[in-house]
C-alpha cells in the first residue's frame, strides 16, 4: 500500500519546456539588443555552452546553476558590461512569471493530499526550487523537499533517492516516485527500491525506454493517477 508519494517538479508539475524556451530566447534577445550580436548566433552558442557545463558537472547540482551557464556564454561571446548574475536573474524572472501548474494536477490535488504524504525530489538548487513552488501556488502542499543540493548528487543517483527515503521514514514498498523523465525519475526510483509512476507527457513522451526505465505505473493525465496507485 502506497503511503508516501514523491513528485519531480520540472515537466511533472508544470510545462517546463515552454517556459524554459521562453526564458532562454528572452535572454538571447536581450543580449542581442545590448551587444549587437545576431540573436541566432547568441542562442546557438548558449545551447552549446549549456551542454558543456552540464557535461562537465554531470551528476552534480552545479550542472543546473544558471550563473555558470551565462558566465560561460558571456566569456564565449566576449561581452562585457553585463554579469552572469544579471542574466540569471532575468532568466528566472521569466520562468517565475510564466509557470503554471498542470490543471489536471490541481484538480486531483485535494484527493492526493487526503490519501498520501506528499514530497518533492528535485535536481534544482533549493532556493530556486522554493521560489518555483511559491509561484506555482504549491508551497504549502508538500511535507518536505529533497534537493540534489542537499545530497550532493543529482538524479538518477541512488544516493539522492536513499536520502529522501531515509527522511520519509516509510518502507520502500510504500513509497512512489512520480516523474516525467524515464532516466532521472524512473530509473533512479527503481534503483533505490521504490515504486515508480511515469507521467507520459511532454518532451520524454516518445523516449525509447530500457527495461530499467519501465515504471510500475504509466499515466497521461493526473485524473488517472489515484486509481492506478490503488491498483498496485
Amino acid at each position: 500500500m502506497i503511503r508516501a508519494v514523491i513528485f519531480d517538479v520540472d515537466g511533472t508539475l508544470y510545462n517546463e519546456t515552454d517556459v524554459k524556451m521562453l526564458a532562454e530566447l528572452s535572454i538571447a534577445e536581450y543580449l542581442c539588443n545590448r551587444s549587437g550580436i545576431n540573436v541566432d548566433s547568441i542562442y546557438s552558442t548558449f545551447r552549446r555552452v549549456k551542454r558543456q557545463v552540464i557535461q562537465t558537472h554531470r551528476g552534480l547540482p552545479e550542472a543546473n546553476d544558471r550563473n555558470k551557464w551565462y558566465r560561460e556564454l558571456l566569456r564565449e561571446l566576449n561581452i562585457s558590461g553585463i554579469t552572469d548574475e544579471e542574466l540569471s536573474g532575468r532568466y528566472w524572472q521569466v520562468i517565475y512569471d510564466n509557470m503554471k501548474p498542470f490543471e489536471d494536477f490541481v484538480y486531483i490535488l485535494p484527493e492526493l493530499v487526503e490519501r498520501y504524504q506528499l514530497y518533492i525530489l528535485t535536481d534544482e538548487l533549493l532556493d530556486i526550487h522554493k521560489r518555483k513552488l511559491k509561484c506555482l501556488g504549491l508551497d504549502s502542499i508538500f511535507r518536505k523537499t529533497f534537493s540534489a543540493e542537499q545530497a550532493g548528487v543529482t538524479k538518477p543517483d541512488k544516493k539522492l533517492f536513499r536520502y529522501a527515503i531515509s527522511e520519509i521514514g516509510e518502507p520502500e514498498s510504500s513509497i512512489l516516485m512520480v516523474g516525467d523523465n524515464p532516466v532521472a525519475d524512473i530509473r533512479g526510483g527503481k534503483r533505490a527500491g521504490i515504486r515508480t509512476a511515469w507521467l507520459k507527457r511532454g518532451k520524454y513522451h516518445y523516449y525509447p525506454q530500457s527495461e530499467e526505465e519501465k515504471a510500475d505505473i504509466e499515466f497521461t493525465s493526473y485524473v488517472q493517477l489515484v486509481g492506478k496507485i490503488e491498483g498496485l
